[in-house]
């Protein structure tokens, strides 16, 4: 009998740290007749109800990927920008604050047609850091091109 009680409970416990451990995701879809990595000038605009700067988080990571990238509220963006990204977040609180889903979306400033999507979504109590999901999001779009097979 006692055997079979530490059984459940082993069983019981392994399924909470499952559940605890959390996963990543990502869903990425675009146009495939647009390659975002041909535009080099990108504006991010500021969210109005984003108190944690992930504007600028976006716009350095596109720095560091090799992008001229600049952040703000539409009204300041440089003549010379051809694509502009805003981006949507959704924050979750499970014993401290944390990321859940960043959504961008990329617009050809000309014509503001939608380019490019993707979206990220991280739940669980092992979280990222807004750092990590901005790369995670952004690289498979305007990272560098994978080499022909």
């Amino acid at each position: 009998m006692k055997l079979q009680y530490r059984m459940k409970i082993t069983f019981l416990l392994f399924i909470v740290l499952l559940g605890l451990a959390g996963c990543t995701s990502g869903d990425l879809v675009f146009d495939a007749q647009s390659d975002l990595r041909t535009y080099r000038h990108i504006y991010v605009q500021s969210s109005m109800n984003d108190s944690n700067h992930l504007d600028q988080l976006i716009a350095n990571e596109l720095v560091r990927l090799g992008y001229d990238a600049s952040a703000g509220v539409r009204t300041m963006m440089p003549d010379n920008t051809k694509l502009f990204i805003t981006y949507e977040t959704q924050w979750n609180w499970d014993f401290h604050t944390y990321l859940m889903v960043l959504e961008i979306t990329a617009r050809d400033v000309s014509t503001e047609k939608q380019i490019g999507h993707a979206r990220i979504y991280h739940g669980g109590v092992a979280n990222k850091s807004p750092d990590k999901m901005v790369i995670d999001v952004l690289k498979p779009i305007f990272g560098p091109k994978p080499p022909k097979k």
